[in-house]
């Protein structure tokens, strides 16, 4: 079985992915630190809309889009990763490893701004 709905030539859009990082405070805790890129991902990737929507709640205006990134095969992604496209931050929801042929992933990503 081949993988023929994809070819590295689609993947022209620039993504980083992130992961958070740990940090220790001054008690000694391991807490939330800043997000780090990381090494070795993918940084270029096929971007596709799915969808989009705007809803009023509590007096303030929020926005959230889903995508599908489509990125060349690697071990290192996990779904509490986050991705830069065009310089805003989208939550990982599910990486799909395309027919298990280790050669493209399929990214489903979130992101959202509240005004």
């Amino acid at each position: 079985m081949t993988c023929c709905k994809y070819s590295a030539g689609k993947m022209r859009e620039p993504v980083t992915f992130q992961r958070m990082g740990a940090a220790t405070n001054v008690d000694g805790n391991v807490v939330a630190g800043a997000w780090a890129t990381i090494a070795g991902a993918p940084t270029r990737g096929m971007v596709r809309p799915l969808s989009g929507y705007e809803a009023s709640q509590a007096q303030r205006l929020s926005a959230e889009v889903k995508m599908l990134v489509v990125v060349r095969y690697t071990a290192a992604l996990r779904e509490a990763d986050s991705v830069l496209i065009r310089g805003l931050r989208h939550n990982i929801r599910y990486i799909k490893n395309v027919d298990f042929d280790n050669k493209f992933l399929e990214i489903d990503v979130e992101g959202g701004v509240a005004v």
